[in-house]
């Protein structure tokens, strides 16, 4: 029996603490516009949904998890009611309260905003003045009485107004009944000051959790015994969960509009180290100041650029030490930090422990964020710092050497003696300190063979971030770029070594654009290392950021430099740039006389561009130009580069097929680049097409059939030159082209193509080809007239005109024109006219119609209607402007001569007539070409 009830005891509790494991935590609490309720769903992915009912919402959470109410005594002032559910909780708000949910870590955040405030009513005023006066009668009695009044209650809900009090009579005072015995007094209410924090255990020791949204930019900072956390929104938080702890135990928050600080004393030199890991922040205290990437001031007229990576927004706050304003800017990637003070006239740039901070001594000062970068602004007369005092204050992973050649070769053999007397498990120190000189000494090839070397002994060497990062720079200079693709691996530290390196790598894989940020934040580093190493880099690095068009940091490293021989294009380069094209011209013509031939090929070619674009050469005079140059650098990009502008000059300039043979050229050279040079083949081809007689077109055509656009540019193309052939009276050779248009046409283009082709075939005499095409092809509205014109005279040309002229009339007005064509060719002179006065009819007032009317009363005439032409007078004569055609239609329409007197008209009616023959032939050449 006593075996089963310490079995039974066991079990109780057993499943007690696992209830007990599943309840969910809840939080209230009331802020400004708001409640807020917080629940801990104890995982950060955990599900939950948010329904609205009749009388409220319901909140689900997911199974087993289990709300316990029993820290939210009081509820927040705009919800009613708050119960438990049988999946969740069942909430009633206010009238008017809205529910805005998210997720803050493993924390769900129900905020309840306030409606709009209710409006006063005569009923409330009236209520409210009572009280008034009861508060005054008290006020009154307390300043008479000697009894001092009882301390009002902390936390205590604000008591219903009283009705007022009657005076105090004198005389002795009455009885003293006994009272009741009064309840015992409820518990305070906890009053939750928000989004409670936590810490945890980390390598480091005690880590403090902020869940923040992945927007939010934070920055740290120390002034004096305090580390300042800011963060660019406004977060309410609860320190209280932290009151126990050894390190954040005495972190507090202040909540601002627009913003938070959390101050957290602790003395120096200890910092805060930030990093992100997915939806929160952590933050882990070090016993001294340690930073990775450095935020560099760099000085322009008037202001001071600070670049940091993914910036948050500027943040305002008073400085504790001096009750001025620091301008906070934000960041939200880790470790980014200003590293060293610096003393301005206006403002004061303080160190920081991530983001950027400056301390406004004007009212000028003024922060604010443009792109990738902070601007500070309001300031005057900043200098220009001393590169290589900078460079002490960034951050390395390797130390190469920076001493003289003949102490940096004695150094790298007494090195190479100790690996010959060290054991194998021992020689990765010495074998890294060995590439890093040979790095030095500008033998890349030699350094990446010895870290190789390292990677074969000893395992440790694979993982050592040093021994990578070396093996990726000495990979990155030999050329071998895939070798080198292990600069970018995550695992690397972020410090400003590892940054320039990497910029280097995306400017070896043409990635310029990414490449200049990281090029233009470490300037300094660059400029203080070893000279054989730094003349590999510099010029990379100006091209880079010229390529970018980051000029004001392309200006700081060649001023940082001097006057190197070896910069010369890229002084060039910047002077075009900035607008300067005569000195860009000058120093260009001294890049093409130096020795270095890549540098010289491409002065060259930016001189060409520089006289192309001042107009001192055309187009072609450019292609020439190149041409000339174009052997003086071969083999690489930078020739397929200038052999694509060659061609884009040549067809700019109208030569096409001398375009087209320069690309054929290209892709000979480059066959791996063919997918490449295709579009301007392409572009170079269609040009040819539409520009070169047809005749040579044609051939060109069948030349270069493989260069024919499929995406229906080509299809386009042949049948605007089938019509070109059609247009010299080949129509045969234009139906031809117009089929092989046809089979590549996109299914879009078909229903125009089908017409085009039907129309050349009957032009070349083929009536039966035409009809079949326009019967194989599949009906489309859009193209139903010019298919039933069409199709109409290719009947009447197989002898079937009755079928063609009932299509013409099927068509409405636009086949009257047909019609009448087809009427006079069998000499049904009134059908003809008939077909005429009706389009006239249909379309008064469209220009053509007066030269109808006129082939109207022509054919009229020719019939010797005269009561037709009677009636054609009487109801357009007076209708029609003064003109030729009014005078040609008034002597049409005119009375027959009956005498003398009607001579000087007949003499007028002939001479007009002598010209008619030649008008009706225009006219009928317009009718046998509708289209």
């Amino acid at each position: 029996m006593r075996g089963a009830a310490v079995l039974a005891i066991c079990g109780s509790l057993l499943l007690g603490s696992q209830a007990l494991a599943e309840r969910t935590t809840i939080r209230v609490g009331d802020h400004p516009g708001l409640g807020r309720i917080v629940l801990d769903l104890t995982a950060p992915g955990a599900p939950y949904s948010v329904e609205e009912v009749q009388d409220g919402l319901i909140l689900r959470l997911a199974p087993g998890l289990e709300p316990d109410l029993s820290l939210a005594r009081r509820l927040p002032r705009n919800l009613l009611a708050m119960e438990p559910a049988p999946d969740g909780l069942r909430l009633t708000l206010r009238p008017g309260a809205r529910l805005r949910h998210y997720r803050l870590g493993t924390y769900l955040v129900l905020d309840l905003h306030d409606g709009p405030a209710p409006r006063a009513t005569p009923a409330t005023e009236a209520r409210a003045q009572p009280a008034s006066r009861a508060a005054g009668a008290r006020q009154a009695r307390g300043q008479d009485s000697a009894r001092p009044a009882p301390a009002p209650a902390a936390s205590t809900p604000t008591p219903p107004a009283l009705p007022p009090v009657a005076p105090v009579a004198d005389g002795p005072p009455p009885p003293i009944r006994e009272a009741a015995p009064a309840p015992a007094p409820a518990p305070a209410p906890s009053v939750n000051a928000g989004l409670p924090l936590r810490s945890i255990a980390g390598k480091e020791g005690r880590v403090l959790v902020l869940p923040l949204p992945a927007e939010t930019g934070l920055a740290v900072l120390r002034r004096g015994d305090t580390l300042l956390v800011v963060l660019d929104q406004p977060h309410v938080f609860d320190t209280g969960p932290l009151r126990d702890d050894p390190v954040f135990g005495r972190l507090r928050s202040e909540t601002l509009p627009e913003a938070t600080i959390l101050r957290l004393p602790v003395s120096p030199p200890a910092m805060l180290r930030a990093r992100r890991d997915g939806e929160r922040w952590l933050f882990s205290p070090l016993p001294e100041v340690s930073h990775e990437r450095s935020i560099l001031a760099e000085p322009g007229e008037g202001r001071v650029v600070l670049r940091a990576a993914a910036p948050g927004r500027p943040v305002p706050i008073s400085d504790p030490e001096t009750g001025f304003p620091i301008l906070v800017g934000t960041v939200r990637e880790a470790g980014q930090s200003v590293p060293t003070a610096r003393n301005l006239a206006q403002v004061d740039l303080l160190p920081t422990q991530l983001g950027v901070a400056a301390l406004a001594r004007a009212d000028t000062a003024a922060l604010r964020r443009v792109g990738d970068r902070f601007i500070l602004s309001g300031i005057s007369g900043v200098a220009a710092a001393d590169p290589n005092a900078e460079a002490g204050s960034m951050t390395r992973i390797m130390e190469v050497p920076s001493i003289e050649t003949s102490a940096l070769q004695e150094r790298l053999r007494s090195l190479q003696a100790n690996i010959a007397a060290a054991p194998p498990l021992a020689r990765l120190p010495l074998r890294r300190e060995s590439a890093e000189a040979l790095l030095a000494l500008g033998l890349p090839q030699e350094a990446q063979a010895m870290i190789r070397l390292a990677f074969q002994e000893d395992p440790r060497a694979s993982t050592d971030p040093r021994s990578l990062v070396a093996h990726g720079a000495a990979a990155l200079l030999a050329s071998r770029i895939s070798e080198a693709q292990g600069l970018s691996a995550a695992n690397l530290p972020g410090n400003d070594e590892v940054t320039l390196w990497r910029a280097a790598l995306a400017a070896a894989n043409g990635d310029t654009a990414a490449a200049s940020p990281g090029f233009a934040a470490t300037i300094p580093l660059l400029v203080g290392y070893p000279e054989l190493l730094k003349a590999r880099l510099l010029p990379v690095a100006a091209e880079a950021l010229l390529e970018a068009g980051d000029l004001a940091a392309a200006n700081r490293l060649l001023r940082a430099v001097g006057d190197r021989s070896d910069l010369a294009y890229a002084r060039a380069r910047l002077a075009e740039a900035e607008g300067r094209a005569a000195d860009a011209l000058n120093l260009y013509v001294g890049v093409a006389a130096g020795r270095d031939r890549l540098a010289r090929a491409k002065a060259l070619r930016r001189s060409v561009e520089i006289r192309l674009a001042t107009g001192a050469l055309d187009p072609a005079g450019g292609a020439t130009a190149l041409e000339a140059g174009l052997f003086a650098w071969r083999g690489d990009s930078e020739e397929l580069g200038t052999r694509m502008r060659i061609a884009a000059l040549r067809q700019t300039a109208g030569d096409s097929r001398g375009a087209l043979e320069m690309l054929k050229e290209a892709v000979g050279i480059f066959p791996d680049q063919a997918a490449q040079i295709r579009p301007a083949q392409e572009g170079a081809l269609l040009q040819a097409l539409a520009r070169e007689s047809p005749t040579v077109a044609v051939a060109m055509s069948e030349t270069h059939a493989a260069l024919l656009p499929r995406d229906g540019r080509g299809a386009e193309a042949l049948a605007l030159l089938a019509e070109r052939l059609a247009a010299m009276d080949l129509p045969e050779r234009g139906a031809a082209l117009a089929q092989q248009a046809l089979e590549q046409a996109a299914p879009g283009q078909r229903a125009g193509l089908v017409t085009r082709l039907a129309g050349l075939r009957l032009a070349a005499g083929d009536a039966p080809g035409a009809l079949a095409v326009l019967q194989a092809a599949q009906a489309d509205p859009a193209e139903a007239v010019a298919r039933g014109l069409l199709t109409a005279r290719a009947k009447a040309a197989m002898g079937a005109r009755d079928e063609a002229a009932a299509i013409f009339r099927s068509l409405g007005p636009a086949g009257l024109t047909a019609l009448a064509a087809l009427l006079a060719e069998q000499q049904d002179w009134a059908g003809a006219s008939d077909a005429l006065l009706s389009l006239a009819a249909a379309r008064p007032d469209d220009p053509a119609t007066p030269r109808e009317i006129l082939r109207a009363a022509a054919f009229a005439a020719l019939g010797g209607d005269n009561a037709r032409l009677g009636a054609i007078r009487a109801a357009w004569l007076g209708r029609l402007a003064s003109g030729p055609i009014a005078d040609a239609l008034a002597a049409l329409t005119a009375d027959p001569v009956r005498g003398l007197s009607d001579l000087p008209r007949l003499q007028r009616e002939l001479d007009l007539f002598r010209g008619f023959p030649n008008r009706l032939e225009a006219f009928r050449t317009a009718a046998a070409n509708p289209g």
